[in-house]
């Protein structure tokens, strides 16, 4: 059985981290996010939310914050052997908590197969 927490290990918190997925992952824009998409040796997925005040005020921020870990962290599977920086876009404060958990999966899904097909680069 998988464990469902969300771990320090399972998060980029050091700016040499976020450098790192930055220079060397692939770019990918959605609908409704930014993906910065790094993959790894490593099977243990991290990830780092980027939400800047052009998202909204801080309640906005967090809610939007949470939901995206939420998703992450029930979902782990599907980002193994991923290092993922998630900035949301200004559209995703308008959504409710399971649209916003439904399009976060559904879009790093259609991007990331993209990368993977090498319809990114």
């Amino acid at each position: 059985m998988s464990r469902n927490d969300f771990p320090k290990d399972n998060r980029l918190l050091s700016k040499r981290d976020f450098s790192r997925v930055y220079q060397q992952g692939e770019f990918l824009e959605s609908e409704g996010f930014v993906f910065y998409i790094l993959d790894k040796e490593d099977d243990r997925p991290r990830l780092g939310i980027v939400a800047t005040k052009k998202l909204g005020n801080a309640v906005e921020r967090n809610r939007v914050k949470r939901v995206v870990r939420e998703s992450f962290r029930k979902n782990k599977s599907r980002f193994s052997h991923l290092d993922l920086i998630v900035k949301p876009k200004r559209r995703a404060v308008f959504m409710d908590n399971s649209k916003l958990s439904e399009n976060f999966l559904n879009e790093f899904q259609d991007s990331h197969r993209g990368v993977n097909n090498g319809e990114y680069n």
